[in-house]
């Protein structure tokens, strides 16, 4: 099992590799909330005293591990966790909810077999996904300098709700452009960007901080650390994330100039 535990352990494993996440009252917001703008959101409220619920959790997993699963499951001991449990109305376990852009779209009580979950799974990965809680212009002009604002403003999550599925447009090039930036931010925080190496990761950590706090010139130095630190395959990842930011910042600016170099020969 790919298993991750989010809550106050330190992330010891790439995120890239996990599909079950035990979660917490602290860590759901981030995990779970947030990690639904990307992808759906399996949440298993359960506990170790619950017999249906060891009967639930293995296929629910099992789903979860397969190779095309369209959704992350995420764990929640409902004994040592109970903020959460209260806040979504659990009275019975095991309980199942299905989250997509930050919100319940489908849910369901007890065990049940595996076709009956598949079915489920089927059913609310599939239908329209719920309004962003962030709502931008229609306009793709419009919408598209509301995400320069907010990633100016260090709000990535808001930005990638913005730019991510970005209308067919003649603006839709710079939205791609800058999606990476606003992608980073959103991944360091909830894991899906760390590799663990440590040395790596540290500087992720650091350069989403630096730009959550509107400080570009610093993001890039920790970039450009990052750079050093990862291998070669590291470096492409790494080129998009600063490019993104060379878009936001312009061509003309002096931290592009500065830095655009060093990212010239992956980038082309």
């Amino acid at each position: 099992m790919k298993w991750f535990s989010f809550g106050n352990k330190k992330n010891k494993k790439s995120a890239a590799e996990v599909s079950v996440l035990e979660v917490t009252d602290r860590s759901f917001e981030v995990q779970v909330i947030n990690r639904s703008y990307k992808t759906p959101v399996m949440v298993d409220f359960w506990a170790a005293w619950c017999g249906p619920c060891r009967a639930l959790g293995p296929v629910l997993e099992k789903l979860a591990e397969e190779a095309d699963s369209p959704f992350v499951l995420a764990k929640l001991d409902t004994e040592h966790n109970q903020q959460m449990a209260a806040k979504y109305g659990i009275r019975s376990i095991p309980a199942v909810k299905m989250f997509r852009n930050g919100r319940v779209v489908d849910e369901f009580t007890g065990a049940r077999p595996e076709m009956l979950v598949r079915r489920f799974v089927n059913k609310a990965v599939t239908a329209p996904a719920p309004p962003l809680g962030f709502q931008g212009s229609d306009d793709p002009t419009e919408r598209l300098e509301q995400a320069k604002s907010q990633l100016k403003k260090g709000n990535g999550l808001q930005a990638f709700t913005l730019l991510n599925d970005f209308p067919d447009s003649a603006e839709a090039d710079a939205a791609q452009a800058l999606l990476p930036m606003a992608r980073f931010m959103v991944d360091v925080a909830d894991g899906d960007a760390l590799t663990g190496v440590d040395s790596l990761d540290k500087r992720y950590q650091q350069a989403a901080l630096a730009l959550e706090r509107r400080n570009p010139k610093k993001a890039l130095t920790l970039l450009a650390e990052a750079w050093e630190a990862g291998e070669s395959f590291d470096r492409p990842y790494i080129a998009d994330v600063m490019n993104a930011l060379f878009t936001l910042l312009g061509e003309n600016h002096q931290l592009t100039k500065q830095y655009q170099e060093l990212v010239t020969a992956v980038s082309s």
